[in-house]
């Protein structure tokens, strides 16, 4: 479909991706990050996930009449470039204009505003496992207590080595 073949260089898209990898892929990021992913139901091509108090949900993205949009507004709130409806949708939630609403999950309650604000790229670059596995020994050993490690020299050098740390490395 050429209305898709902009998504592609949008690292905001990620092709086919399960809902339980795209929930992973969302665990401990704030309210408002989102990713598009190819839609799990044959009925429709593409699916948002996304947070939203505190918890990550799901919604296909619809494609009816030529327009992209949700829940069936296409004449209100739709788009036909997938890019230009995901991008209008980011610009109203940073506005603190929303355009669209989940149902709340008791009646009663007033309906939660769908916030696209922090896009999660596949083009960012995922840290070294090495990086990683020194970042979680320096974690848990004090520098003085490595040469005790039965790790080799070379090994036990590179944990001494002084390191940065990254806000993604520091998580509770």
């Amino acid at each position: 479909m050429a209305a898709l073949t902009c998504v592609f260089p949008c690292g905001w898209y990620w092709g086919p991706m399960s809902w339980d990898d795209a929930e992973m892929r969302l665990e401990n990021t704030p309210d408002g990050s989102f990713l598009v992913r190819d839609s799990s139901d044959d009925r429709h091509i593409l699916s948002l996930t996304f947070r939203v108090q505190g918890s990550t949900h799901h919604t296909r993205i619809e494609h009816h009449n030529g327009k992209f949009s949700f829940w069936s507004q296409p004449t209100t709130h739709g788009s036909s470039s997938i890019v230009e409806f995901i991008e209008e949708a980011m610009r109203h939630s940073r506005n603190g204009r929303f355009l669209y609403f989940l149902r709340p999950r008791w009646p009663g309650l007033p309906p939660v505003p769908l916030q696209l604000l922090y896009p999660i790229s596949r083009f960012q670059k995922a840290r070294s496992l090495q990086h990683m596995c020194r970042f979680v020994i320096r974690r848990h050993v004090r520098l003085d207590h490595i040469d005790a490690l039965p790790l080799p020299r070379r090994l036990k050098e590179y944990l001494r080595e002084g390191q940065y740390y990254t806000p993604d490395d520091i998580k509770p």
